[in-house]
């Protein structure tokens, strides 16, 4: 969208290219989720919920890959979650066992680079 809120708000297609755009006008971008950093067991439930109201990420995948138990209803607004059912779903699912792994590989380099440590401190989330 550009100008959003402005005299000149506009949607433009995702891929457009050579749109103009006046000095100030400011230009807003949404996106579909992506693999996002960490466990997707541990996203704050009320933010899973919010990306389903937003249509950023379905109902099914809150309960599938987040392990969030909706409630309420998309449609009207009303969307939001149980937090007790969301806890013991959490619960019934393995835990994330590499909290301990970097999340960044440096490469079978590093180590000689690096006087033999394995990964850089900066390297777990």
């Amino acid at each position: 969208m550009i100008d959003p809120g402005g005299p000149h708000e506009r949607v433009v297609d995702a891929l457009a290219d050579a749109e103009p755009v006046r000095a100030g006008e400011v230009i807003r971008i949404r996106t579909t989720g992506g693999g996002g950093w960490g466990d997707p067991l541990r996203r704050d439930p009320a933010a899973v919920a919010r990306d389903v109201l937003w249509r950023k990420v379905s109902a099914a995948a809150a309960l599938a890959d987040y392990g969030v138990v909706l409630t309420g209803d998309l449609d009207d607004g009303t969307l939001g979650f149980d937090a007790g059912a969301t806890t013991a779903e959490r619960a019934c699912r393995a835990v994330w066992s590499r909290d301990d792994d970097p999340f960044f590989d440096r490469g079978p380099g590093y180590a000689t680079l690096a006087g033999g440590a394995a990964h850089a401190d900066v390297d777990r989330l």
